[in-house]
């Protein structure tokens, strides 16, 4: 597989729960770098490297109701959440997450939306 690249990615270490008092339906904002064997992201703030994915999913998470989010569960237990965040969000809701949700669950054979 060769690399595959977003750019303007949000992510998530978990949902935004409604008691979170966060205004922003992200944490950090930056780019994905899916490559053989893991995913990069490359945020502002922080950058992880997922590897040892067990699954992905797509759809509602915590109390955004507008955006479809990526769930990856990797390393035994641990979670990553990403969207589209060009246009300022409206990319995911133009479908931006769902290309990136099918690049990512080429990863893992039992994948489910």
């Amino acid at each position: 597989m060769s690399e595959t690249l977003f750019e303007k990615v949000w992510y998530l270490d978990k949902p935004n729960e409604w008691g979170d008092m966060k205004l922003k339906a992200f944490r950090d904002i930056g780019r994905l770098v899916l490559s053989d064997g893991y995913i990069d992201f490359i945020g502002r703030k922080e950058g992880i490297r997922i590897t040892n994915i067990q699954n992905v999913s797509y759809g509602k998470q915590g109390r955004d109701f507008i955006n479809n989010w990526i769930k990856v569960e990797y390393d035994g237990g641990r979670m990553a959440y990403f969207a589209d965040g060009s246009m300022f969000g409206w990319g995911g809701i133009l479908g931006g997450t769902l290309k990136m949700f099918n690049a990512v669950r080429q990863f893992v054979p039992h994948s489910h939306q």
